[in-house]
């Protein structure tokens, strides 16, 4: 049984940006703390992870926790970077890790390969890494 938000999936594949726009403002939190994690922790690269765990090890002994000014400024930098993807880059992103989907939910979602989700959603990750950390470089500079 399709739920209200497999419509909405459905329908922002087709196109449809106000669709879109209501799936990136329930997810898009989530799709932000991923690009974030993509870049300042090396160690979770290997697989997505949900926010549940990003909690648990923000809260381990040691984790240093950032003050709310710098919080909002890391979110701003990965809005920007995330505008910054091609359509179909964000919108793999934004399937992947802002509706939680699978690859190969994606790929019946979109009606593609497999092979070009996992592709698309690579070179995505790979540019958004390229453009966040070019931005902290330019921060620091």
């Amino acid at each position: 049984m399709a739920t209200c938000e497999d419509k909405l999936v459905e329908q922002a594949a087709r196109g449809d940006t106000e669709a879109f726009r209501h799936l990136w403002d329930a997810h898009h939190a989530v799709a932000m703390a991923a690009a974030f994690r993509l870049c300042h922790h090396h160690a979770l690269y290997q697989r997505p992870i949900s926010l549940d765990e990003t909690s648990e090890i923000e809260k381990q002994p040691g984790s240093e926790q950032l003050d709310l000014q710098e919080q909002v400024a890391q979110r701003e930098e990965i809005r920007q970077a995330l505008a910054k993807l091609n359509p179909d880059q964000r919108r793999v992103i934004a399937l992947r890790y802002g509706a939680d989907l699978t690859e190969v939910d994606i790929a019946h979602v979109l009606g593609w390969p497999i092979g070009t989700v996992k592709s698309r959603l690579k070179r995505a990750r790979d540019h958004l890494r390229l453009l966040l950390m070019d931005e902290r470089r330019n921060r620091d500079e």
